[in-house]
């Protein structure tokens, strides 16, 4: 079963179609999580939401208590709430981008772009951003996997060994080229 840990967002929906797609989907408000769902979920998704992280005490501290323990992917808000609670500063971009589609640079030897195509094009919807110049302060073991050749904004991360992966983009919007393979290629390294 995956969790889909809800932050009220539109986008929620149609990441719920997607990921079922996979496996059972439960839809939960943050705030109505309990330890007995966690323990349950093969794999928690942190869902897309307005505002920013230290919005969400609950998410934070669902993160904290959950990392390591199960695999956990966050898409936009919940890429941004799981860098920040590793140690990340999120600061505001200099040019929303909201349902803009832009090309990433990727590293195609990671887990999440595995086997896709050397030309990616991704639906952007956030008019905040990870610090490139906080990165230093995560831990060694999450690797940036792609960033925004314009702008250096990191835009996906893994972290395999703890089973921690998270994508500023949306790959459930049409927009998004390859989005149901991006999160076949997470559920598989998570699974592994």
């Amino acid at each position: 079963m995956i969790l889909l840990a809800d932050h009220q967002d539109s986008f929620t929906r149609n990441l719920e179609h997607l990921l079922a797609g996979f496996d059972e989907v439960l839809v939960r408000d943050r705030r109505d999580i309990d330890e007995e769902t966690c323990q349950s979920a093969d794999l928690i998704v942190l869902s897309p939401g307005p505002g920013n992280p230290d919005q969400y005490p609950e998410t934070q501290a669902l993160c904290r208590a959950w990392t390591g323990k199960k695999p956990i992917l966050g898409v936009c808000l919940g890429f941004q709430l799981i860098l920040q609670v590793e140690g990340a500063r999120i600061t505001r971009q200099s040019q929303v981008l909201h349902g803009v589609e832009t090309e990433i640079e990727f590293d195609p030897s990671s887990a999440t772009y595995s086997g896709l195509p050397p030309s990616l094009r991704v639906a952007r919807y956030h008019s905040l951003r990870v610090d490139p110049a906080s990165l230093d302060c995560l831990p060694g073991s999450i690797r940036i996997t792609a960033r925004d050749p314009i702008r250096d904004a990191p835009l996906s991360f893994e972290d395999t060994k703890r089973k921690l992966f998270g994508l500023q983009y949306h790959p459930e919007s049409f927009l998004t080229t390859s989005g149901r393979s991006l999160i076949e290629n997470v559920r598989n390294a998570c699974m592994d």
